[in-house]
């Protein structure tokens, strides 16, 4: 008999059971933490990129260094923009974008189901109604999950400058679910800050 075996044979059962367990849990946790950044990597990497024009307002976040609050033109949402569903029990809907002559995006309807197609100038994101809003009474406030981005410590003023001045965007990854991720800002059309894809 080898040393090894000698050592696991001297193992009480219950042991090897919890760690056995231990292991497989320890595993699986690696392995959602795995999915989350990958899918992330794939949203920044793979999904449509679009440029939205920003306003941000508080630059500053005690626990986590500096961020830009982000505004968009697109976060209100017209009460002609609705479909008509019973939409004010949703927790979640669609928001169809599309791109004007200009190059600026505008919200031109609101579903409970992403649109099965699309013109070439428009894309759907996926959206919650804002706190104390719903869909019923427009127009109604939305958020896209992409209201957020943190900067380099120090930065936030500078770019709630260049927002007041409108020179300020946000350059958006929208995958085919409908799911938005920020890729980066940019300056009077200049790339200044792109995500980091770890």
């Amino acid at each position: 008999m080898t040393i090894f075996e000698n050592i696991c044979s001297s193992v009480p059962a219950a042991l090897k059971t919890r760690g056995a367990a231990l292991l497989a849990v320890a595993t699986l946790q690696l392995a959602t933490l795995g999915f989350i950044v990958a899918d992330r990597i794939r949203l920044l990497k793979t999904g449509r990129e679009i440029i939205l024009p920003i306003v941000p307002v508080d630059p500053r976040d005690l626990f986590k260094g500096d961020y830009v609050q982000l505004g968009f033109p697109i976060s209100t949402i017209p009460a002609t923009a609705t479909t008509g569903e019973d939409m004010p029990r949703l927790k979640q809907a669609y928001v169809t974008i599309e791109q004007q002559p200009d190059a600026s995006w505008l919200a031109v309807a609101v579903s409970a189901r992403r649109p099965a197609t699309m013109a070439a100038n428009q894309t759907a994101l996926q959206a919650r109604p804002a706190q104390w809003s719903d869909w019923s009474h427009g127009p109604v406030r939305v958020r896209y999950g992409i209201e957020r981005y943190y900067v380099p410590e120090g930065t936030g003023g500078d770019l709630e400058k260049l927002a007041r001045e409108k020179k300020l965007s946000a350059i958006v990854a929208v995958d085919a679910k409908g799911r938005a991720a920020i890729k980066g800002l940019s300056a009077d059309g200049k790339r200044v800050y792109d995500e980091p894809l770890f």
